[in-house]
């Protein structure tokens, strides 16, 4: 923060400013500079943060935040005042939600172009005080034109997100605004519920909010007793570790992870008199296969492009449908078939094709904070691990990076998730011989 100007408006006009430079202490970037002329020398005699922090906290404690685009400017704020020693948080309101609500149709919600449209004049563009005036003059128009009441009703919401009485505070207050996941667990310490969040405190606030009015959801609130939580720096670790705790412990209370499951598998076997046959069949979590799949269309087409590409008999390949699975597999007799012993060498080639498809790669994102990255491993076309290191500068081998305690149990969805990812973010795909 390099500068912060607070206007206190009681509803009808603005009644206090504040404003100040501050020295943060460490150089200004160069495109900070340029976007909003402050430069490093210009701080040199300004305030630190510590030293405004009380001011600061005196003047927002007990009010409702409002800024434009609002969780951003909160969220500086709430780090410096807590890196300060002051515990605040506030009500919010976002005038580009309002804005959107209440004087709909326009091209564009920035604060600029928005101000620009409906005529409010805007001096020291992306200076602090100078973009505080300004949002103060549209939060006055939204309130003269709020004809449905939405700034009563989101105040309104805001206020009423509040824990059950069961739950201590200080729980609710140590949860940080960050990606990761969180844990519900009983008196007991049993765990109930795995969730992930992009922003952990939003997202276990919303489970208690709302009309709870149904038998199940109020046993599940009462049943709440500790809140636990786990950065994971990115929404894809957050839904792999998600995966695998519900896994590990099985909560009573989550149930939706099975929906997404394989529901097809392409299976291998022997018949009768020794031919290889492939099938796709519904999935069994107890037999082994080929291949799995969401949809039975995928399944039938992959099946499909398999005998295109061996030339594989009709008669020693089944496609799923309600009535072949209803039946004994009939054997069909039309069509000279090939030896068994050709057809095996065939099918051997045809799993070799299949596996030298399956690569193996590691992912490489972001960690939980700098000095740190996070890995996933996918070794032969299945997840394998994930976890964090130290920031890597230079590695040879896989080795170098995964640890055999982030080894993992996988399942479709898991896999599934990563190899998604991995396609639309292949610049951080490492691939591996």
């Amino acid at each position: 923060m390099t500068e912060i100007a607070i206007l206190i408006h009681n509803g009808k006009k603005v009644i206090e400013e504040y404003q100040t430079l501050i020295n943060p202490e460490q150089p200004i970037p160069y495109a900070i500079q340029v976007l909003t002329g402050i430069r490093t020398d210009m701080l040199e005699n300004a305030p630190s943060f510590q030293d405004i922090a009380e001011d600061v906290y005196h003047l927002l404690q007990g009010k409702v935040f409002v800024a434009h685009n609002v969780n951003f400017d909160y969220s500086f704020l709430i780090k410096e005042l807590k890196q300060a020693g002051y515990d605040w948080q506030a009500p919010k309101l976002c005038t580009v939600r309002l804005s959107r609500k209440i004087i709909p149709g326009y091209t564009s919600y920035s604060l600029g172009n928005l101000c620009r449209q409906v005529g409010i004049e805007i001096t020291d563009r992306h200076r602090a005080m100078g973009d505080a005036r300004a949002t103060a003059q549209l939060f006055d128009l939204l309130l003269k034109k709020d004809t449905e009441n939405y700034l009563f009703e989101s105040v309104k919401k805001n206020r009423e997100h509040k824990l059950p009485s069961h739950i201590a505070a200080a729980q609710f207050e140590k949860l940080p605004e960050i990606t990761g996941i969180y844990i519900f667990r009983n008196a007991k310490n049993k765990i109930l519920y795995v969730g992930k969040a992009v922003n952990i405190k939003k997202r276990v606030l919303s489970h208690f909010t709302g009309n709870n009015d149904s038998l199940r959801r109020q046993q599940f609130i009462n049943e709440v007793c500790h809140i636990d939580f786990e950065a994971t720096g990115t929404e894809l670790m957050a839904l792999l570790t998600e995966c695998q705790l519900i896994k590990k412990h099985w909560p009573i209370h989550n149930r939706a992870l099975k929906k997404y499951e394989a529901k097809f598998a392409l299976i291998h076997y022997q018949d009768v008199r020794g031919y290889d046959r492939l099938a796709v069949s519904k999935m069994n979590p107890n037999a082994p296969a080929v291949h799995y799949f969401e949809t039975v269309t995928e399944a039938n087409l992959f099946l499909g492009k398999l005998m295109q590409e061996f030339d594989l008999p009709p008669a020693l390949c089944t496609f799923y449908s309600p009535s072949t699975q209803s039946k004994e597999d009939r054997q069909v007799t039309c069509g000279e078939l090939p030896s068994i012993e050709n057809h095996a060498t065939t099918i051997a080639r045809l799993f070799d094709h299949l596996e030298c498809q399956q690569h193996s790669f590691l992912l490489i994102d972001k960690g939980r904070h700098e000095k740190e990255q996070s890995y996933i491993y996918v070794k032969k076309g299945k997840l394998y691990a994930f976890g964090f290191v130290d920031q890597i500068q230079e590695w040879r081998e896989v080795e170098d990076i995964v640890s055999y305690k982030d080894k993992c149990i996988s399942n479709f969805y898991m896999q599934q998730l990563v190899q998604e990812y991995a396609k639309r973010y292949p610049e951080k795909v490492y691939p591996l011989k």
